[in-house]
């Protein structure tokens, strides 16, 4: 049973291990927490759930993480979610960051291994408050008068 208050938290990874542990310390932390394997699974109990942030691993089978991403940012223009990897990718003569990506995608936070887990917590709290919806609401309201004025 889910508390009236508890904020909803979906972990999309395919790594079981990660998904447990990360659960884990969510739950500890007064997070009610959803893991799924799969991008779709984690994309279809986001279109019937309340959830309040998806942490979602860039790299998933089938309907891998970037695509994750795109699709719930276009079906929910306001999910927030969080994008993790395990490292960056090597191609060739230089490294690529899937993070940066991931940001250009709709993630409003990224994180890589090892995930720092005081600094996840507190970007959770940030990003899952009232206080800072309300602000972002209003920000947005803001450039969009703006821009109407002559």
């Amino acid at each position: 049973m889910i508390a009236r208050n508890m904020k909803q938290i979906l972990i999309i990874d395919t790594n079981m291990s990660n998904r447990l542990i990360l659960s884990q310390i969510l739950e500890k932390a007064g997070y009610f927490v959803v893991g799924k394997s799969k991008g779709e699974n984690g994309i279809d109990y986001y279109r019937n759930n309340p959830i309040d942030l998806v942490i979602a691993d860039i790299f998933l089978p089938e309907l891998e993480g970037f695509k994750t991403i795109i699709q719930l940012k276009k079906e929910f223009p306001r999910a927030r979610i969080i994008a993790k990897t395990e490292s960056q990718t090597d191609i060739g003569f230089k490294k690529y960051n899937p993070l940066q990506s991931a940001k250009l995608f709709g993630a409003l936070r990224t994180f890589s291994s090892p995930i720092n887990i005081n600094e996840l917590l507190m970007v959770i709290k940030e990003l899952t408050s009232y206080e800072t919806r309300h602000l972002r609401r209003n920000i947005r309201y803001m450039k969009f008068s703006v821009r109407k004025k002559p």
